[in-house]
This record gives structure tokens, C-alpha cells and sequence, in this order.
């Protein structure tokens, strides 16, 4: 997906650097000059020193052919500005951040994709909104180096039929299935339907969901 992230600050760096692994393409603009600087060498993304609130500098960025944009800044008048914008050029899905409770009515009536309150699961439950239905962010461990997943295997896929819990980056701790939950070992098979709780490194988590997905 092409994603624009507007606001560089704790949760655009982490979204933008957590997304970018997971292959998006992603346009991170900030208007603070050294803090661009910072997060353009450190990330692997397109950084725009400019306000993101700009008709232009979206349009630069490439919001008519992006799929999503994000506004995470601290501010809630800039986020529902970009929100506006966003929505006026029919991008398909729009996140916005809210820091003051009060204004999440303003977010909602204009029809925004997902609302998002600031709180410490802010980021989870954006990349839940990015990924397909059948994976769910449940957690993330190790300073934000492994993540907990929740995903579904999918008829036809690589993981159907596998043997075991043991995966390249990963270990499958739970499997649910016809309402009961087991701990897998390396006896157990893994069938189509079969909701699995992984404990996967972030290095690997896109090889781990291509596992799960049927094959094209």
C-alpha cells in the first residue's frame, strides 16, 4: 500500500518505521526541519520537510494515488485539515489521531475511516486498521521488538496442513478451534479456519502472514 503519514513525532516515527517493514510504501512530511532531517535518516521512507496541511505539498507527496493517509500530529486542527483534504480527493482510507476527547465528534461527522484516541494502544490499533481482517495486532513485546499476532489460515495456504509450532521467527503459542483452545506441539497439525496466536519477531512477521494467506 502507499500510505502518507502526516507528523514525525513518537507515534508517525514508530507507524512510519513499523509499516515501512511491512513493505508499505510510505510518505512520512513533518514541518520541523530538524526533526525531518532526523527521521529521513533514520527511517526508511520518502521524508517531506513541509506542512502537511497543504493542498500542494499532499499532492507532492501524492495523495491522489495513495491508499491511506495518516494524520498523527499534535495538533487536531491540522490532523482534521489533512482529514478534509483527504476526504475531498476520495482517499479510500483515512486515520486521523484525536488528543482532546472533545473535538472526536468533529472526526466522526466527517466521516473519517477510523478515529483515533491517544492512548497507549494508539499504534496497534492503527496497523489493525491497515492489515486485513483475518490478522490482529494483540500486543507488542521485547521494547517493540516482537509482535503478539492474532491471524486466521486461510484454505490453500503455505501454513495448511504444516505440522508443529515452531516457525522461522516465530512460535505458534495457541491455536483456537471449534470453540476450544490447545497449545500446540510439534505433533499438532494446523488446518484451514484454525485462529493462531503467534509470537513472531518483527523482522519476520511478513513471511509469517504470507504463510497464513492462500496463495494467489
Amino acid at each position: 500500500m502507499k500510505i502518507i503519514v502526516v507528523g514525525g513525532g513518537k507515534i508517525g516515527e514508530h507507524l512510519t518505521r513499523v509499516l515501512s517493514k511491512k513493505k508499505h510504501s510510505i510518505t512520512l512530511i513533518e514541518n520541523e526541519k530538524e526533526l525531518s532531517q532526523e527521521l529521513a535518516s533514520n527511517l526508511d521512507a520518502l521524508v517531506i520537510n513541509q506542512d502537511g496541511t497543504t493542498m500542494s505539498i499532499l499532492k507532492e507527496a501524492g495523495i491522489d494515488k495513495c491508499n491511506a493517509v495518516i494524520s498523527v500530529t499534535g495538533d487536531d486542527k491540522t490532523n482534521l485539515m489533512v482529514s478534509e483534504i483527504a476526504k475531498s480527493i476520495g482517499v479510500p482510507k483515512i486515520i486521523a489521531r484525536v488528543n482532546n476527547p472533545g473535538d472526536e465528534e468533529l472526526f466522526v461527522k466527517l466521516g473519517i475511516s477510523l478515529v483515533v484516541p491517544v492512548t497507549q494502544n494508539t499504534i496497534n490499533t492503527i496497523e489493525n486498521d491497515i492489515l486485513d481482517s483475518n490478522v490482529r495486532i494483540l500486543s507488542k513485546i521485547g521494547d517493540g521488538k516482537a509482535t503478539i499476532l492474532e491471524v486466521v489460515v486461510e484454505e490453500g495456504s503455505p501454513m495448511e496442513k504444516q505440522k508443529g509450532n515452531i516457525l522461522v521467527g516465530g512460535t505458534i503459542s495457541a491455536i483456537y478451534k471449534n470453540g476450544t483452545i490447545t497449545i500446540p506441539d510439534k505433533k499438532t497439525k494446523i488446518e484451514t479456519g484454525d485462529v493462531l496466536i503467534i509470537v513472531a519477531q518483527d523482522a519476520h512477521i511478513n513471511s509469517i502472514l504470507k504463510s497464513v494467506k492462500a496463495k494467489n
